[in-house]
């Protein structure tokens, strides 16, 4: 029988991507599920997903939620809490979004968007539902942060931080909530062809672009197998989770061999470079001729 059947989950981040696809996926494995996202549209798509596979008795709904405004989130709890006809056994913060950029060409609004929606969005979320969480004899609350938030890279400065405040968040109340039977996971996805990595890609400058592509680490995950991978984790309860072996050996080489991991980052990151270069000059002396 799977961990979630009959258990009352709250999945924040649920209308798109790898929220979407976890959001079927504890629909068909007998969860009760509120998925809640600021946009009312893609929250009523995945729902009706939801109800197609669902069977009598299950309880499913959707809630737009800005993570962003402490009041709405702090108001959705009762709402939330009568449409799972109880409180919340399993939280997922699946929140964030990127704007790759170099340093100087990232805005104000852009640090503050990414921080605001990127961490305090999972804050938000947690300490408005964990009273909640630790009203039930044992509770799970799962932070998704990414593989950029145990090591960093060219062009993510501001994404990066954020998700490595989530993983430290994480890290604390780990620690804090263990013995209150509050059981804390995070889990590290890597590149996964979501709506949210089409808007990234807008504004990835050309270095980065050549850095990724070029990568044996950057495996492009379907959100189905990451979501997979995110539910076997909360279920399984290990606090530092992957979708993958390749990000597992990222965050083992950084863990182990930071000094080594970041030589060879800061190596390839110069080849990209030479080779953009290379090729806007190439492209530049051809559109000469």
């Amino acid at each position: 029988m799977s961990y979630f059947r009959g258990k009352r989950v709250l999945l924040v981040g649920g209308s798109e991507g790898i929220g979407e696809a976890a959001a079927v996926a504890l629909t068909s494995q007998g969860a009760h599920v509120v998925i809640a996202a600021r946009r009312q549209g893609p929250l009523d798509d995945c729902l009706g997903r939801m109800r197609a596979m669902a069977s009598d008795g299950q309880r499913l709904a959707a809630v737009s939620m800005d993570v962003t405004d402490r009041a709405r989130v702090r108001a959705s709890v009762a709402e939330v809490s009568d449409a799972l006809g109880g409180g919340v056994d399993v939280l997922i913060t699946n929140v964030g979004m990127a704007r790759p950029g170099y340093i100087l060409d990232l805005t104000d609004d852009d640090f503050d968007r990414m921080m605001d929606v990127n961490f305090m969005g999972h804050a938000n979320v947690v300490r408005a539902y964990l009273p909640t969480l630790l009203e039930q004899p044992t509770s799970d609350v799962c932070f998704v942060s990414s593989a950029l938030g145990f090591m960093s890279s060219p062009g993510y400065s501001a994404y990066s931080a954020t998700k490595f405040a989530v993983a430290g968040f994480a890290e604390s109340l780990r620690v804090e909530l263990a013995d209150r039977g509050v059981r804390v996971t995070l889990f590290y996805p890597g590149t996964t062809d979501t709506p949210g990595l089409e808007k990234e890609n807008e504004t990835k400058p050309a270095a980065v672009w050549k850095l990724e592509s070029e990568s044996s680490f950057n495996k492009v995950r379907s959100p189905d197998d990451v979501a997979v991978s995110l539910l076997r984790s909360i279920q399984r309860g290990r606090f530092e989770n992957f979708p993958g072996f390749e990000v597992w050996l990222q965050w083992f080489a950084f863990k182990r061999f930071p000094g080594l991991s970041r030589g060879i980052m800061a190596s390839e990151w110069r080849t990209a470079l030479k080779k953009t270069a290379a090729e806007v000059a190439s492209e530049g002396g051809s559109g000469g001729t």
